[in-house]
């Protein structure tokens, strides 16, 4: 009987030294957590971008083998950390992406849009944003470029683009060097979620913030930044719309791996058209 035992033995303990699909991270770099701030709940992840373990991946179309985002999102999440999942780019009602997308190199949609904010997610897994308005995108070894009014600026952002395996999106900005934009105007009353990218102290920091509050787009814009403003002292650098209405995909993992209720979508994610994901390595 004891001879039988050493091969089951052996079997679970090699099984046991198998990754899971997501094994988990340190939470040193990630706090999740629900807050209470004048009276208001906010669901919250900040994730810091010290020592350079949380990155972020975009997936903005089809695959050039036709394969959709969920199933682009399977296949490349094999063997990563995953700390949280939403959609955040706009589609139209053919799964398209609407207005400048770049995704992963290749360009999928050209045409910009009457969208402020202009979204890159670096191969190397940092998010900047630009306000286009302003004309002062910066492209390290470039300099600023003006894609908005200049065909030589925009053609020359595109090969840099391609060139570089950049991921490109627009979107509204409703946040940029700390001051919320004018031009929000969005009556519907309904729960908010943004992505904000700012500095504490001197460290680059992302923050998600679920309000379950019913506002209006730029009641709870304002909100959210003024949280962060007084919760952290987080002096952000850019903040974009996470929309939780018709495309309300949103996953978040524990430390262990496990999936949290802290935020979440009402959607699965075979219904995303884009995928914007945060992951630890």
């Amino acid at each position: 009987m004891r001879h039988l035992l050493y091969p089951v033995l052996l079997f679970f303990i090699l099984v046991s030294m198998i990754p899971s699909d997501n094994s988990g991270y340190n939470p040193n770099y990630v706090e999740i957590s629900t807050v209470k701030h004048q009276n208001n709940d906010y669901n919250v992840v900040f994730l810091t971008r010290r020592d350079n373990h949380i990155k972020a991946k975009y997936f903005g179309a089809k695959d050039y083998d036709g394969s959709e985002v969920p199933i682009r999102y399977t296949r490349w999440k094999q063997g990563r950390d995953i700390i949280c999942l939403t959609s955040a780019g706009y589609m139209d009602n053919m799964g398209v992406p609407v207005g400048l997308t770049i995704d992963n190199g290749v360009v999928v949609n050209q045409t910009l849009e009457d969208f402020d904010g202009l979204i890159i997610v670096y191969a190397t897994g940092g998010v900047v944003a630009t306000d286009l308005e302003n004309g002062d995108l910066n492209i390290p070894g470039i300099g600023n470029l003006d894609i908005k009014n200049s065909y030589f600026d925009k053609q020359t952002f595109l090969k840099w683009a391609s060139e570089n395996q950049a991921t490109v999106f627009q979107t509204h900005l409703f946040v940029y060097k700390n001051q919320l934009l004018p031009d929000i105007d969005n009556k519907a009353v309904r729960e908010r979620r943004f992505l904000a990218v700012g500095n504490l102290g001197s460290e680059t920091v992302h923050a998600i913030v679920n309000s379950p509050l019913q506002t209006t787009l730029r009641d709870g814009a304002s909100r959210t930044l003024k949280f962060l403003n007084e919760y952290k002292g987080m002096n952000v650098i850019f903040m974009i719309n996470l929309d939780p209405g018709a495309q309300n995909v949103f996953f978040l993992y524990d430390e262990f791996g496990n999936e949290s209720d802290v935020i979440k979508g009402t959607l699965p994610v075979e219904h995303a058209a884009n995928l914007l994901v945060y992951y630890y390595e």
